[in-house]
C-alpha cells in the first residue's frame, strides 16, 4: 500500500499531466495553431522534468538512511519528551503540580518475573525501583482512577532527569492506537516521526538501537470483553511484546493495565515475561488529608469531610475518594470560586449528604458537577467560551461514539475503530459507518462532474463542440476520479493521516516561500514555452508581466503550510488547510494555464478574465475530491452532526477540543485527544444511554 506522501506526489503528478493535456485541448478548441511544436507533445515532455526531480529526491533520501547520529537524535528526542510529558502531567493533575504519594506493592507473575523487584514502594521511589529491575520491564496495574498514567509519567520524568547520553529515552504511546497485528519496531518508529517529527532514518535508527524505552499506556482498552482471553487483542499485544528483544534479553518497557484485565489475562496464561508487576494501592485517609492540605486554600472547609474519612475508613465516602482521580475531582468541584467575588460555588459538606450512600453515588455526584466546574474555572474570553450544557452535549456525542466502538469492536476497511482516541480525520464513522465509501464518493463525483461540465460549458462558449472528444474527455476524467476515490480513499482509512493536536514543527515563511517560488518559476517557464509556440504574436510588455504575475501568485499559494507540515495548534485547522490547499492549488494552476492559452489565442481583456476565472473554478472543483478525501470526510461529518441531529457537534470541532484540552476536560495521547479520564467518558456514555 502506498504511503500518504507517495500518494500525494502521485496526485500531484496526475494533476500536472491532466493540466497539460487540458491546455493542449483548450488551445485546439480555441483555434490556436501549434506552429512547429505539437502542444500535446510539449506538454508530455514537460512532465518528464518533475519525474526526474522526484527520482533525484528518492536518491537523496536513500543517502540520508546511511548514517544517523544516535546521541544527538536521542538528546533532541529527550528534550521534546520532557516538554510534552511535563505539560501532560500538569493537565492530568488539574493544572497543579501536587499529587498523592501513591503506594504500590509487587505482585509476582505466575512465572518469568524480573529480577530485583522489592516488596513495594511509593511514587517518589518508583524511578529507583525501576532502575534495579533486570531486565528493566515493569507492568503498572491498579483500579480505575488509581493513578497508573500519573505514575508512568512520574517515572518517565525521573528517568529523563537521570538519563545519560547512551541511555534510552522513555516515550509514551497509547496502545489504543496500535495495529491489530502489532509490529513493535515499525509502530514505535512511526510514532516518533508523527508526534516528535524525527526523520524516518533517525526514528528507525533509534528504535533498532533500542534507544527508545516504550511506555505503553492502556492495555485494558484494547478489548470490549471484561475478561479478555488468549485470542484477544490484548493477549496478542502481550505476545508481541514478549518477542520484542534487546540482544539476548527482553527489551525494556513499561506497561499500564487495569488489575482486573491483567488478572483475566493471567488466567489465560498470558502476561509480560521478565517483567515486575506492581499494583497501586487505594488512597488511605491520612494520604487524602496530606493531599488536600497541599491543594486547597482553606482546609477548615474540609474538616467534616476529613473527620468522616477518619471515622469510617471503609465507608462509602472513603471508598469513593480512594483514588487520586476522585480526589482531584473533589478539589476541582469544591474549590471553584466566583472570579469576581471569590465566593465558593459549592460546599464540601455536600459530600456528607445521605443520598451519597455508595462509592458509585459519590463518583456520579462529582462527575455531574465536573464539567460545570471546569467551565466556570476556565477563564472566559470572547474568543473561546462555551455554555456548560453545550459542552456536556458535545462531549456526550463523542463519548457515545467511543463507547460504541469499544463495546462492539467495529472495524472499517479492516481497521478497528478506537474506543478512546479522538482523531478528527477518523471521526467520520460517527455520522455514517454503514456506507462510508458511498458517503464520500457521491459528493466527490458531484463536485468532479460539476467541474467537468463547467469546462465543457467554457469550451462551448467559443463555438459549437462538434467533435466527441471534449465530452469523452470530461466523462473519462470524472470516471477516473470516482474510481480512484473508490479504491484509494478506502486505503486512506488504513493509513494514519493524523494531525498532532498540540505540537508541530514549524517551517519558516522564508523556507516555504523559497519552495513556492521554485514551483512558481517552473510553472511560469512552462507557460512561457507554451505561449511562444503560438502563431499569434504576443507583445512582450503584456505577456511577460502577466506570466510573472501568475507565477508569483502560484508561488504565494504554495508558500502556505502544506497539509503535511501544518503550523496550526489544533487539528481542525490542519484539515481545513488541507481542503483549502487542495481546492486552490488546482484552481490557480488551471487559471494560469487558461490565462496563458487565452492570451496566446489573442482574446480580448474581458474574455481573458472570464476564461481565467471560469477555468480556475472548474479546475478546483474537478480535482479537489481527488486531492482531499480526508477533508471531504470531515466536511460530511460536520454537515451530518448539526444541532438538530441525534449526534450534535460544534461546527468548529477542533477549536472546541483545543478549548477542552486547555480547560482540562481532555488530554493528548500521541496524535489523538482522549477524555481526561476513562471514568468521565464512561459516565457521559452511560448517562446518554439512560436518557434515550
Amino acid at each position: 500500500m502506498a504511503s500518504a506522501r507517495g500518494r500525494t506526489y502521485g496526485f500531484g503528478a496526475a494533476t500536472l499531466v491532466a493540466c497539460c493535456v487540458t491546455v493542449a485541448m483548450l488551445m485546439r478548441a480555441l483555434g490556436s495553431s501549434a506552429g512547429d511544436v505539437d502542444p500535446l507533445s510539449a506538454a508530455i515532455a514537460l512532465v518528464s522534468f518533475p519525474l526526474t526531480v522526484w527520482s533525484g529526491y528518492l536518491t537523496f533520501q536513500s543517502v540520508r538512511w546511511q548514517e544517523t547520529d544516535l546521541i544527538d537524535a536521542s538528546a533532541r528526542l529527550a528534550a521534546q519528551v520532557v516538554a510534552v510529558e511535563r505539560e501532560a502531567r500538569r493537565q492530568l493533575l488539574g493544572g497543579h503540580d501536587r499529587t498523592v504519594d501513591l503506594r504500590f506493592v509487587f505482585r509476582p507473575s505466575p512465572a518469568h518475573s524480573a529480577h530485583g523487584a522489592d516488596v513495594g514502594g511509593t511514587l517518589a521511589e518508583v524511578a529507583d525501583y525501576f532502575q534495579r529491575l533486570r531486565p528493566r520491564r515493569m507492568v503498572v496495574t491498579g483500579a480505575p482512577g488509581a493513578g497508573k498514567t500519573v505514575l508512568a509519567m512520574q517515572l518517565m520524568l525521573r528517568l529523563l532527569e537521570q538519563r545519560g547520553p547512551d541511555e534510552p529515552v522513555p516515550v509514551r504511546l497509547s496502545l489504543a492506537s496500535s495495529e491489530a497485528h502489532l509490529d513493535v519496531e515499525a509502530w514505535l518508529a512511526r510514532h516518533l516521526v508523527r508526534v516528535y517529527h524525527l526523520s524516518r532514518p533517525a526514528a528507525h535508527a533509534l528504535v533498532v538501537a533500542r534507544r527508545v524505552l516504550p511506555v505503553l499506556d492502556g492495555l485494558d482498552e484494547l478489548d470490549s470483553a471484561p475478561a479478555p482471553g488468549y485470542g484477544s487483542r490484548s493477549a496478542r499485544v502481550l505476545r508481541a511484546l514478549n518477542a520484542y528483544q534487546q540482544g539476548v534479553e527482553k527489551a525494556e518497557l513499561i506497561l499500564t493495565c487495569r488489575s482486573d484485565t491483567h488478572d483475566a489475562l493471567e488466567e489465560a496464561k498470558v502476561w509480560a515475561h521478565d517483567a515486575a508487576r506492581i499494583e497501586i494501592l487505594p488512597v488511605v485517609p491520612t494520604e487524602a488529608r496530606r493531599f488536600l492540605n497541599s491543594r486547597v486554600d482553606d482546609l477548615s472547609r474540609w474538616a467534616e469531610v476529613l473527620d468522616s474519612l477518619d471515622r469510617a475508613p471503609t465507608g462509602p465516602l472513603a471508598v469513593g475518594l480512594a483514588t487520586p482521580w476522585r480526589l482531584t475531582l473533589a478539589v476541582t468541584v469544591y474549590e471553584q470560586r466566583d472570579p469576581d467575588t471569590g465566593t465558593y460555588a459549592h460546599d464540601p459538606n455536600h459530600l456528607l449528604s445521605a443520598h451519597l450512600n455508595s462509592a458509585e453515588a459519590v463518583g456520579t455526584h462529582l462527575l455531574d458537577l465536573f464539567i460545570p466546574a471546569i467551565t466556570g474555572l476556565y477563564p472566559r474570553t470572547r474568543a473561546a467560551h462555551f455554555d456548560p450544557a453545550l459542552v456536556r452535549t458535545w462531549l456526550t456525542t463523542l463519548a457515545r461514539h467511543l463507547d460504541h466502538n469499544a463495546t462492539t469492536g467495529r472495524a472499517i476497511a479492516g481497521r478497528q475503530l478506537s474506543g478512546t482516541d479522538i482523531v478528527l480525520s477518523r471521526l467520520w464513522p460517527l455520522a455514517d459507518s454503514r456506507r462510508p465509501r458511498t458517503a464520500l464518493v457521491l459528493p466527490a463525483v458531484a463536485l468532479s462532474a460539476t467541474g467537468a461540465l463547467a469546462l465543457l460549458g467554457l469550451l462551448s462558449t467559443q463555438g459549437p463542440l462538434v467533435a466527441p472528444w471534449p465530452y469523452l474527455a470530461a466523462l473519462t476524467m470524472t470516471g477516473l476520479i470516482a474510481s480512484v476515490i473508490w479504491l484509494v480513499a478506502w486505503d486512506d482509512l488504513k493509513e494514519d493521516h493524523e494531525y498532532h493536536p498540540t505540537r508541530t514543527r514549524p517551517r519558516s515563511f522564508t523556507q516555504r516561500l523559497s519552495g513556492g517560488l521554485r514551483i512558481g518559476g517552473l510553472a511560469t517557464g512552462a507557460l512561457a514555452v507554451i505561449a511562444v509556440q503560438q502563431d499569434t504574436p504576443i507583445p512582450p510588455a503584456v505577456a511577460v508581466p502577466a506570466l510573472l504575475a501568475c507565477g508569483g501568485a502560484l508561488a504565494l499559494l504554495f508558500s502556505v503550510p502544506s497539509p503535511g507540515a501544518p503550523e496550526s495548534s489544533h487539528p481542525a485547522l490542519n484539515i481545513r488547510s488541507h481542503l483549502i490547499w487542495s481546492l486552490l492549488a488546482p484552481a490557480l494552476l488551471f487559471a494560469e494555464l487558461m490565462f496563458a492559452a487565452a492570451l496566446a489565442s489573442g482574446k480580448d481583456t474581458a474574455t481573458l478574465i472570464a476564461l481565467t476565472g471560469a477555468g480556475g473554478c472548474a479546475g478546483g472543483l474537478l480535482f479537489t475530491p481527488l486531492l482531499a478525501p480526508t477533508g471531504l470526510w470531515y466536511v460530511i461529518l460536520l454537515v451530518r452532526t448539526r444541532r438538530w441531529s441525534p449526534r450534535p457537534l460544534p461546527w468548529r470541532l477542533g477549536r472546541f477540543l483545543t478549548w477542552c484540552y486547555d480547560a482540562g476536560l481532555v488530554r493528548v495521547a500521541g496524535t489523538a485527544y482522549q477524555f481526561r479520564h476513562r471514568e468521565l467518558q464512561d459516565h457521559l456514555a452511560r448517562d446518554a444511554a439512560a436518557h434515550r
